[in-house]
Formats: C-alpha cells, structure tokens, sequence
C-alpha cells in the first residue's frame, strides 16, 4: 500500500459512509482506506465483508482515547460521524458529545497525530433554518438554525471548530439528501411547511463530492460550500409529498388546516451550488432519477409506510401529524414551535 493516499473516514456504517466507503473501494489502487465507527452488530457485520480491503477502527467519537489510533497518519480525512438527526434533536446533551466534542477530539487527534492531514466536514443545510421567506441561499449568508434544531446547531459549532484549527480542511453543507432509503419519509413528514422550496443531492452525488474532494483540495480548502445537485434537483414540499404518498398508494387525502407546520424548519435554493460542480464536476442525477428509483422500490416502501403509519387509513391519516396535535391539545409551546 506503499505512496497511496490514507484517507479516514469517520461514520462509515452510516447511510451516506456506506456510500462513500463503495466509492472509496473502487479506488482502491489510489486510497489506503481506514474506517471509524462505533462498534455494534450491523456496523460490525457490514465492515467484515471488507476487512481485507481496509482497516477498522471500532470507537466512540465522543470519548477523545477512542479516535487516537484511527487518526494516526492520515492524509485525508471524511468526516461524516454524527447523531441521527431525529435523536440529535431530542436529545441536545448527547448531540453535543457526538456532533460537537466528537469534532473537537477528531481535530485536537489530527493536529497531534496527523498535522497534515486535509479534513472534509459534512455539516447541513439545517444551519440557515427557517427560509421561507428567503429561499435563495448562498454559504456567506448568516446561520440561524431553527429553534430546536440541535442536529443544526451542534454541527454549527463543529463547523467552527474546524474553520480553527490548524488543519486544511473544506466544510460542505448538503441540501435535502436523497437515495435508495425513504429520505423524508418518516414520523416527521408533517413538521415541514408545505411551501418549503428545497435543492436535494443524490447520495451517490454526495459521496462523489466527497471521495473527489482530495485531487481538488488546492481550490476547495478553507472554504464552505453548499452542496446540491442544481436545478434539475429542486422541488416544493407540497409536490415531493403529493408524489410520494402517489407512490406509496396513500392517494393525498385533503388534511385538514394545520395539519402541516408554517415555520422553523429549513430548507432552499442553493444560489451559489454550481461552484462546487464547476470544481469536481460531481452531478449525475436529477430528482426524477430518484422518483424513478422509488417507484422500482415500491413494495419495500409501502412495507415501510405501513410501519411508520399502522392502523391509519387515508381520511385519519392526520392522526400522525403533530402540529395537529398541538393544536387541539391547545399545547402553546409546541404551537408557537410549529406556527
């Protein structure tokens, strides 16, 4: 494995490192590849298949001794570890440990370990919350993440960390992410206003943008970016909801007023996405490419439609939605949260 470049990546039994880590394996004649995570039974029985193709640091981000080996003579590092967004926000004190102080050891690890390392963060849109009113987003623009958005917010001021350190590093903040799992489709479908606009990114073009970051490194570091896929990769809420309950067989029912939140989430247009295209030249598909790709998918996503809405039928189907909810229980805190 003699002048290959060592590259980390961090959060590899995640969704988006699995991709990455496939992308990664393709170059395996250029890459020396390390992998990070914690070590449980799926993230151990999907890393075994590989364990002759790479190296596999077991540990928790969180706890600074457990990273140290894994960023011991690193070129490159992919950092994408971090907490389930529906936990992060639910659970701030943990989401601090792993988002934040996980960032912090990582960085304070490289700089001792790995000087020279060119660290690649992957934060989120979250960051600029609520943009209804200003759906055009450029990466100098101000970060206010919503209010009890703790995903956002803790990866904030991981992204602050990183900008000082002494490290190069380059910060991506990807739109919407799309790919063969449901994406949006969870508990949380009614907490995103209806008039949202948002630019999503294929996950196979996140992680391309990511495994080409290296070779470009002299014009991407000390930088942020917005990552999405463009034009062809916009939509409104309103229709990526109507086309997907189409798919899943759900019909749209007409839900009543309030049934879906009118503020603080995020999302929007990136004004400024085709800079980092014009550099790695990373986009392959559009939102169609994955409409079609559910539509191929379409017994396992309605297996997990039923999971996720059991036992409601298409005219109570706003029986799962809790800004609803917060309104005839007449809760003040959640509506102020959700209106």
């Amino acid at each position: 494995m003699a002048n290959k470049i060592k590259v980390l990546l961090t959060g590899a039994g995640s969704t988006l490192g699995r991709e990455i880590l496939a992308q990664l394996l393709t170059m395996r004649k250029v890459f020396e590849i390390s992998v990070l995570d914690i070590k449980r039974g799926h993230t151990m029985a999907f890393f075994e298949k590989y364990k002759k193709e790479i190296h596999i640091f077991y540990g928790d981000c969180s706890v600074q001794d457990n990273t140290v080996e894994a960023c011991k003579g690193q070129d490159f590092v992919i950092h994408c570890q971090s907490l389930e967004k529906a936990n992060a926000d639910k659970r701030l004190r943990l989401a601090e440990d792993v988002n934040t102080m996980g960032t912090r050891y990582i960085i304070e690890n490289l700089e001792r370990f790995s000087p020279g390392a060119y660290l690649l963060y992957i934060s989120t849109v979250g960051v600029y919350g609520d943009r209804l009113k200003a759906p055009m987003i450029s990466a100098d623009n101000m970060t206010c993440p919503s209010m009890g958005d703790y995903d956002a917010l803790t990866k904030l001021q991981a992204e602050k960390l990183v900008q000082e350190s002494s490290l190069e590093w380059t910060i991506y903040r990807p739109g919407i992410i799309l790919g063969h799992d449901s994406s949006l489709l969870n508990s949380s479908v009614f907490c995103m206003p209806l008039a949202t606009r948002f630019e999503t990114v294929h996950i196979r073009d996140l992680a391309s943008a990511c495994v080409k970051a290296y070779d470009h490194k002299a014009s991407l570091w000390g930088r942020t970016y917005n990552v999405g896929g463009g034009e062809a990769c916009r939509i409104v809420y309103s229709d990526y909801i109507r086309r997907l309950f189409k798919l899943l067989g759900l019909g749209y029912p007409e839900f009543p007023d309030r049934a879906f939140a009118t503020r603080n989430r995020f999302g929007g247009y990136f004004a400024d996405g085709d800079a980092l295209e014009a550099i790695l030249h990373f986009r392959r598909h559009t939102i169609e490419d994955y409409f079609k790709e559910l539509a191929a998918q379409q017994p396992i996503l309605k297996k997990l439609a039923n999971k996720i809405f059991v036992g409601v039928q298409r005219k109570s189907l706003e029986g799962k939605s809790a800004p609803l909810r917060a309104i005839k229980e007449n809760d003040r805190a959640k509506k102020k949260y959700y209106f």
